[in-house]
């Protein structure tokens, strides 16, 4: 009884509390800020937290409005196996392909074009506030740079800052002079007919980055003919092929596996982690992808890689 007098808990009506003018600041409390693999997180309050899942739900129907479909990541439109889907269909109706990756996506927003681009969306006086708050208050240095990422506002404030490059090729596509354009977050991909479609949609795609000071990632990148095959969020995408896991995703495979191993997960536990990779590979993917030797192949492969020998059965 004593506590609750000494520290109330806050109503709700408090936490939702709009200030009258846009000129109260802070909004949200100051987080802590620290680094995983050189991306930033933050910790913020219980009541930092409920304005910032407040506002995600009212930004959440402009958001759908201002960032176009062809932007996958966003709840309802399909994520990375409705991309993938997507692409192996349109892959075969196109020769030539680009694939990018935006180079430190999160560490390279500028906070004045994403809330340019938040007032252009149309969105609430107190909902750039807290938005401005949820950009500057882990900006430590004062950069004006940078984004938290592990945030629930971060995947949608990530989807409309490249909103313009989502317009302009589409433009394009419906134009037809671009196939196809997909985008998870910051990689996308641009499909064409001919190599010089090709060469003006990247000439189009780096003037609309140079607008909002982003550049593409030197290697991760991939310009050619489709028949060579791309890689696309985790998948191998080939015209008239089944979709295959990447290099990268066996290479992370293998390492997550090691490390389990490591950490003294016995063979049954290998087996389980292994399955339920399996069958995420191929959730969602209506039999598209390649089922080449099955599980036991895959296991068999782990096993070798991790010089654990195979268990044989017993006679009797």
């Amino acid at each position: 009884m004593v506590l609750s007098v000494l520290f109330p808990e806050p109503r709700l009506s408090c936490l939702y509390a709009q200030p009258k003018t846009s000129a109260i600041n802070p909004v949200l409390s100051p987080p802590g800020v620290w680094f995983v693999n050189n991306r930033k997180m933050a910790n913020w309050d219980d009541t930092s937290r409920a304005r910032i899942a407040h506002v995600q739900t009212q930004l959440r129907p402009l958001l759908c409005q201002a960032v176009p479909d062809s932007c996958r990541h966003l709840r309802g439109r399909g994520s990375v196996k409705g991309a993938v889907r997507s692409l192996h269909h349109a892959v075969n109706h196109a020769r030539y392909v680009a694939r990018f990756d935006i180079k430190s996506y999160y560490q390279s927003m500028h906070h004045d074009v994403l809330l340019s681009l938040l007032d252009s969306a149309g969105a609430h006086a107190y909902c750039r506030a807290v938005v401005a708050d949820y950009l500057s208050l882990p900006d430590r240095r004062n950069t004006g740079r940078g984004m938290v990422a592990g945030g629930s506002l971060s995947p949608g404030l990530g989807a409309l800052y490249l909103a313009p490059l989502d317009r302009a090729m589409d433009r394009r596509q419906r134009a037809g002079t671009v196939v196809s354009y997909l985008r998870y977050m910051d990689d996308y991909v641009i499909l064409t007919k001919t190599r010089w479609q090709l060469r003006r949609a990247i000439a189009d795609m780096h003037t609309v980055l140079e607008s909002l000071r982003l550049c593409v990632h030197r290697t991760k990148r991939f310009i050619g003919k489709t028949s060579h095959g791309f890689d696309f969020l985790g998948y191998q995408i080939h015209p008239g092929r089944a979709v295959r896991p990447s290099r990268e995703a066996y290479r992370r495979l293998r390492l997550r596996s090691r490390r389990l191993y490591e950490r003294g997960g016995d063979l049954n536990r290998l087996r389980q982690y292994l399955q339920r990779w399996w069958q995420w590979l191929h959730g969602g993917l209506d039999r598209l992808v390649c089922r080449k030797g099955g599980l036991q192949r895959l296991i068999r492969h782990i096993l070798s890689h991790l010089h654990i020998p195979r268990p044989r059965c017993r006679d009797g």
